[in-house]
């Protein structure tokens, strides 16, 4: 049984919460007069399903447009619930296109994660959302875009912009000016697929810059399960970027780094902060810069 719920954050904003059992992440919707745009396509066809039952049985406007935030399984694995036009950045177009080309069994998976090209949690999760997976349909973006664009529901406006990160390089965000709202996806999360999960502050500190740049009032991250007001995503930003800084300052001396940051926070690290100092300090070096 599913464990997301259907949510109304704003007069426009709907947003359907993740699901840690199978990595569900949450998916959005904006409703217009001319009609509804839908923010990422799920983990599977049952996931989008849900969800798309959701905004009938609530009245929403059906569905007229689709998003995907970036690549990765867990956004886009239920896009052949949706015909519909979709977008996306080219290059979550091009990475989607090759996806839809792979095998997809239990051999390929297990084999994709000895290679290092997947990762174990994916895999795993992988295999318990769709345990049979040999009608899997993927449906790449219809409309590319390269740096932003501007998607007219009547009374409602939603600006997909590509922001990157050390994430997932394609990855965009969609704002939602009327309504002060930001379905951020995962962009604010380290990468997770080349080696240890790391940031890098040459890609997470511009991003951070464009984010809280945004004139909003709530952010929805891919997989939390509550917005988060600008106040929290401020802070947010904050303890990332003096993390960062002193990671950088100092090097690989942890002693040094732990007793500057207790006093920069003025209490002593927790579980968190000694998580963000192995992940600023395994992207050292410009590693994730290019």
């Amino acid at each position: 049984m599913s464990k997301s719920k259907f949510n109304q954050l704003t007069n426009h904003v709907y947003w359907f919460s993740p699901d840690e059992t199978t990595d569900r992440p949450v998916l959005g919707a904006i409703a217009g007069t001319s009609g509804t745009l839908i923010v990422d396509a799920g983990n599977s066809t049952a996931h989008a399903g849900l969800f798309l039952d959701e905004l009938a049985k609530n009245g929403i406007a059906p569905p007229k447009y689709l998003v995907l935030t970036h690549w990765h399984w867990d956004h886009v694995f239920g896009t052949a619930a949706f015909n519909i036009p979709s977008f996306a950045t080219q290059e979550t177009k091009r990475i989607v296109e090759e996806m839809a080309g792979w095998d997809w069994s239990d051999q390929a998976l297990d084999a994709r994660v000895e290679a290092g090209i997947e990762i174990e949690f994916c895999r795993d999760m992988i295999k318990k959302e769709l345990p049979d997976r040999s009608s899997l349909v993927l449906k790449p973006p219809d409309i590319a875009f390269t740096h932003e664009i501007e998607i007219d529901l009547g009374d409602v406006t939603c600006q997909v912009v590509h922001v990157g990160g050390d994430h997932a390089s394609d990855h965009s965000v969609v704002y939602i000016p009327q309504d002060k709202v930001v379905f951020l996806g995962d962009c604010l999360s380290p990468d997770l697929y080349n080696g240890p999960r790391y940031y890098t502050i040459q890609k997470l500190f511009p991003l951070l810059d464009k984010i809280v740049g945004f004139e909003a009032d709530y952010y929805l991250f891919g997989h939390d399960p509550e917005p988060a007001p600008l106040s929290e995503l401020q802070a947010f930003a904050n303890w990332l970027r003096v993390i960062g800084r002193t990671v950088q300052e100092m090097g690989n001396n942890q002693e040094r780094i732990h007793r500057e940051l207790e006093a920069a926070f003025e209490r002593p690290l927790d579980e968190d902060d000694l998580e963000g100092i192995e992940e600023f300090l395994a992207g050292l070096g410009g590693r994730g810069a290019k």
